[in-house]
């Protein structure tokens, strides 16, 4: 079958078109017609035939001459017959235009499209160009569709050849579409969507266009849009615009004052600013330097607009009383004097009240509105609880009843505060100032009354709480009581004091019990800012193995926070024992208190050097290489830089940890790279089980608006087989892995710190916690041992690694090999970590001994011990943590068959209907626990 091809099947024109919808109209009606050989001569540019008349019925052709083919030649009549036949398929798609302007009175293909263009509005003229001042986003029109409409617009007015004239000039040639009137549509784009939004992208991309034109940043700012607009709708929030009044009229007559001195003569004009640096020409006054931030000039103009504050309290007997006229006025005070002085008149602003509540482990406020009759929530907050969004068809306005809100479904959530559940039906919508907006059918369904002037929400006949920040009322005092406390004679007190609901710096305890033996990167709960609710925090366990607390256990530490000043001086650092930098060589320098590595120095420099703790991080020896914070397209919110709220003499210890860190090259100041902080993450201070603490950063925020990075983790059970058939190993770690690994530039701008006193630095190198940390880790870790790993002679579990052998000397060699591969690439080992040919050690709660693997003791108590689960989603957690330990477990699979059967098809949150039978059931798979038996693995090349 012969190959065909076909455009779209044809449409008409409407009576409503844009300039994009006409070209896509005209492209596939040229098409259409170009396939039909007849028609194809008549659809070349500057093809031309007369108008039809009575006297022109052959419309200028003529028959063809010897010079064409006979196949090919034909008379002038038949040449009509075929041009005619084409201008009605046109006529036939165009149904707004008269038939007869198109058939008859056209003379080219060109002033059919001209004509059709002067009927919409939008024809090659002069004029056509200043139409572009007309367009503006419309109310139900995303930004992307408008940028679409602009770029189509000005390729519709690039000037064509012989078209129009410009300075008298005739134009030759097409115009192409130059840079900068690229660069022109995305700044007027930008500024139709939010008048603000061209500053603000200079701002928060001004690094970028140092370098780079707006256009071609465009992507990223589409990108961003939601963010950026956000954050310009907080900043008109917290705007209070005043305005002066010129000519108010005042409700009494003012009588001019005789003035007692003369006028002082007026100042010379002169700008401290200029004259303190320096600048030439400074006889202008500093509002009106152009040195001047923006803010400050914005302050300074609303400043001299406001000359008294009046609270007008009009009195009944005022209400009527007429205002003077302009005669009293010029009766009275004298046209010189007759200048009243700005004033502005306050309307007073309140803020909206509220509840807090979680949602899971998620802290939410829900902004009460009873004027709104739906309820509505954020687009992004949906997306971050992981809510189902379900079609709507419904819309919302706001509350002028004009302006839509861009509704992109519906969803149903269930909240919690103090024990009380709350259900939220309501749109999502995509741009809303809050993150949560319940109006009446919220407040209808759960029985939420507000009492404003008291700053109370009651909920049913229960409790009230108080929203905003108001103090406590002073009460009077009726009738003092002393009480006496008398302490029981035990060591320990604890008092319960209630705390205000606010944001809490929360810590773990690595002195507790339940995290002596876990590595820094398991304990739990990790670093980071919660929010408390009703004298609660919610801080779920994300892990997939289960954390076992002990009685009384004090497994975390809630302090306050605080934002540090930012923009002090660094001269205002406190007086502080600067920390002790080691300047000898390298033998010097101890790993640890009791770890001196070589004291005599016998050591050939090579082998010092790869376990020298003064890392430098990866020299790209094996194929560049940095790390990335892959970051969604809506960015985190910004807020302050918060600290835990240490004592004194501990802040001065965290600035010394920034500073050590800083010393290494962790941190940079963002001023001497460059970089534009768009995210402060706090930090903490988390005391290590050997003395001493450890800086750690929680990079929640970030990892909660970033997009994980594909990757191939190592499977847990792959890693075990192949260590359990080593005889001998040798198990070490990275010293400070992440801070091995280089941070890409475009990724340093989430990761700013604010330190106490010396102001905001900015990782420069990758850390723990921070997003794609991990994954970065593992693929450096790849391309450095890649060929080791690929013979079989390590093994690497996150920054640890296993090297073995079956032999002490294979082990040697092995080592060998391994220590080459860092050496090169700059990677530096742990020497205190470091433990060559053990009895046996614990490898991911296995205990390895000497090529056999046994459960560790810890993991079979805990699930020894633990109470039967309540729900199913517990006893699932149950039954996965049971079966790990199949391996070592005889009848594993006969233990669980009735625990599996139970949770077969329910739901995680139903209650397990306990009997006889299952809590025997459970109770035999408990005990078999203790027949747990150590293993040997088989080799590959064992014989059967």
């Amino acid at each position: 079958m012969a190959n065909t091809h076909r455009a779209p099947k044809q449409w008409c024109l409407s009576k409503s078109e844009t300039i994009n919808s006409f070209e896509n109209w005209r492209q596939n009606l040229l098409y259409t017609l170009s396939l039909d050989s007849n028609f194809a001569p008549f659809l070349a540019e500057g093809f031309m035939w007369g108008k039809k008349t009575k006297a022109e019925p052959l419309r200028g052709f003529t028959d063809d001459g010897e010079d064409v083919t006979e196949a090919n030649r034909l008379t002038a009549q038949q040449k009509v017959n075929f041009l005619e036949l084409m201008l009605g398929q046109i006529a036939n798609y165009c149904p707004i235009i008269a038939r007869n302007t198109l058939v008859k009175n056209s003379t080219s293909i060109q002033s059919i499209w001209n004509t059709i263009r002067q009927h919409f509005g939008f024809q090659i003229t002069g004029a056509h160009f200043i139409d572009f001042a007309d367009i503006h986003l419309e109310s139900n029109e995303r930004p992307e569709d408008l940028y679409q409409r602009l770029m189509a617009f000005v390729e519709d007015i690039l000037l064509k050849a012989n078209s129009l004239s410009h300075h008298g000039d005739l134009i030759t040639e097409d115009e192409e579409l130059r840079p900068s009137l690229e660069n022109f549509v995305v700044l007027t784009w930008l500024k139709l969507i939010h008048p603000d939004l061209p500053r603000l992208v200079k701002q928060r991309y001004g690094t970028e266009l140092r370098s780079r034109t707006l256009a071609s940043i465009k992507p990223e700012v589409s990108q961003a849009l939601n963010s950026l607009l956000d954050e310009i709708r907080v900043s008109d929030d917290a705007k209070v615009m005043r305005t002066a009044t010129v000519g108010f009229r005042r409700s009494t007559p003012i009588k001019s004052l005789p003035r007692k001195e003369p006028r002082p003569p007026r100042k010379s004009k002169s700008c401290p600013l200029c004259q303190q640096a320096g600048r030439p020409n400074p006889n202008h006054f500093l509002s009106e330097c152009r040195h001047l931030p923006e803010e400050d000039r914005k302050y300074i103009a609303k400043a001299r607009q406001i000359a008294n504050i009046v609270d007008d309290h009009l009195e009944e007997s005022d209400e009527s009383a007429p205002f003077p006229s302009d005669c009293e006025f010029s009766n009275e005070i004298s046209t010189a004097e007759c200048v009243p002085e700005s004033a502005v008149l306050r309307v007073e602003t309140r803020q909206s009240p509220y509840i807090d509540a979680f949602h899971a482990h998620h802290p939410v406020r829900i902004t009460l509105d009873s004027g709104a009759t739906g309820n509505m929530i954020r687009h992004s907050l949906v997306t971050r609880l992981g809510g189902q969004l379900s079609p709507s068809s419904q819309s919302a306005h706001q509350a002028d009843g004009c302006s839509p809100l861009k509704v992109v479904g519906e969803t149903r959530l269930s909240f919690t505060r103090a024990n009380r559940e709350f259900s939220f039906e309501g749109l999502v919508v995509e741009n809303l100032d809050v993150d949560v907006l319940a109006g009446t059918p919220f407040m209808e369904t759960n029985d939420i009354s507000i009492r404003p002037a008291k700053w109370q929400v009651t909920i049913g006949d229960g409790p009230t709480y108080a929203y905003g920040s108001q103090a406590p009322a002073v009460t009077s005092t009726a009738a003092r009581r002393a009480i006496i406390l008398r302490a029981p004679p035990t060591s320990t007190t604890i008092w319960r004091l209630p705390l205000p609901d606010c944001e809490y710096a929360l810590e773990p305890r690595s002195d507790a019990p339940s995290v002596r033996k876990l590595t820094a990167s398991q304990l739990w709960p990790p670093p980071s800012i919660v929010s408390s609710i009703t004298g609660k925090i919610r801080n779920p366990n994300l892990s997939s193995e289960p954390h076992s607390l002990k009685r009384n256990e004090h497994f975390c530490q809630v302090n306050h926070v605080f934002s540090p000043a930012i923009n002090v001086a660094t001269s205002s650092t406190p007086s502080c024992n600067p920390c002790s930098r080691p300047s000898g060589p390298t033998g010097d320098l101890p790993h640890n208190s009791s770890l001196r590595l070589d004291p005599e120095n016998a050591l050939p420099p090579d082998i010092r050097a790869k376990f020298d703790p003064r890392i430098k991080g990866y020299n790209g020896a094996a194929g560049s290489f940095e790390a990335q914070v892959n970051m969604g397209p809506v960015e985190p919110p910004q807020r302050k830089g918060w600290l835990p709220q240490y004592a004194r003499n501990k802040l001065v210890e965290l600035q010394e940890k920034f500073d050590q860190l800083e010393e290494l090259g962790v941190f940079k100041r963002p001023e001497d790279i460059g970089i534009s902080i768009k995210y402060l993450n706090p930090s903490f201070l988390v005391k290590k089980q050997n003395g001493g603490y450890r800086l750690v950063t929680a990079f929640a925020d970030v990892v909660r608006y970033s997009k994980p990075r594909p990757s191939v983790m190592p499977d847990v059970d792959s890693i075990l087989r192949h260590i359990a058939q080593w005889k001998h190993l040798i198990a070490t770690d990275l010293t400070s892995a992440f801070y091995q690994i280089p941070l890409s530039q475009i990724s340093m701008k989430y990761c700013g710190v604010a330190t106490p006193f010396k102001g905001v630095r900015v990782y420069v190198l990758s850390a723990m916690g921070m997003p794609g940390s991990e994954i970065a880790l593992e693929s450096l870790m790849c391309r450095v041992l890649g060929h080791l790993l690929q013979k079989g002679i390590v093994v690497k579990i996150a920054d640890d690694l296993y090297c073995g052998g079956n032999a002490p000397h294979e082990l040697l060699e092995n080592w060998k090999k391994v220590l080459q591969a860092l050496y090169q690439c700059n990677l530096r080992l742990s020497a205190s970590k470091t433990v060559v040919n053990p009895t046996s050690t614990t490898i991911l709660g296995w205990i390895w001994r000497s090529g056999t693997l046994q459960a560790s003791p810890h993991r079979i108590a805990t699930l020894a011990s633990c109470p039967a689960p309540e729900t199913v989603a517990r006893m699932r957690s149950f039954i996965g943590a049971y079966k790990v330990l199949a391996r070592v477990l005889p009848n594993c699979s006969r233990f669980m068959a009735p625990l599996d059967d139970i949770v077969a098809g329910q739901q995680s949150n139903e209650a397990i209907p306990w009997c006889d039978d299952l809590r025997a059931a459970f109770k035999e798979a408990q005990l078999a626990l203790s027949s747990n038996r150590t293993i040997t693995l088989p080799k590959p090349d064992d014989l059967l």
